[in-house]
């Protein structure tokens, strides 16, 4: 199992680039803006009863990616989930690609790109910056460590 995380560790080169790096999207055969996204919704529970999922999946909803909230003392109930905007990102191999995560909704996302030990926080009104250097072909997964299995995106790496 070590092989082959180690192998995907090689597949694509990655940096979280510190605040006091200077950034600039010229430097990069590719920009890609990556946002967190929130859809929420509220109703009436007199024309839309509330659903009994929270009990159905307790599992899925203390990752964190799912919300639900009865309802409160106007009868609304809302719910909620948390989702990277666009979640597909695809770049060619052998580019030098910028990923610009902005955070919108959610205080904090911890998040992590798998396979190759990046680790980076996108946090309600910041830019956080991912250099990739798309070394080979693949799939790489990108997560929010608190808002599963909602939040999670790809990366995929087109072969030359």
């Amino acid at each position: 199992m070590r092989f082959i995380i180690a192998a995907f560790a090689c597949a694509l080169s990655a940096t979280a680039a510190t605040a006091s790096q200077e950034i600039r999207h010229e430097d990069f055969d590719r920009v890609i803006v990556i946002s967190t996204y929130e859809p929420k919704v509220w109703r009436n529970a007199d024309t839309t009863p509330y659903p009994d999922t929270i009990n159905k999946f307790p599992e899925l909803f203390a990752m964190g990616g799912y919300r639900m909230e009865p309802p409160n003392r106007d009868n609304e109930w809302y719910a909620r989930s948390y989702h990277w905007m666009p979640s597909t990102v695809v770049v060619n191999q052998g580019e030098r690609v910028l990923l610009e995560f902005f955070g919108i909704n959610g205080e904090r996302h911890p998040s992590t790109i798998e396979g190759y030990d990046i680790e980076f926080e996108v946090r309600r009104g910041e830019i956080t910056h991912v250099v990739l250097e798309a070394d080979k072909p693949g799939i790489f997964r990108f997560a929010s460590e608190l808002r599963r299995p909602t939040m999670v995106g790809q990366i995929v790496v087109l072969p030359r």
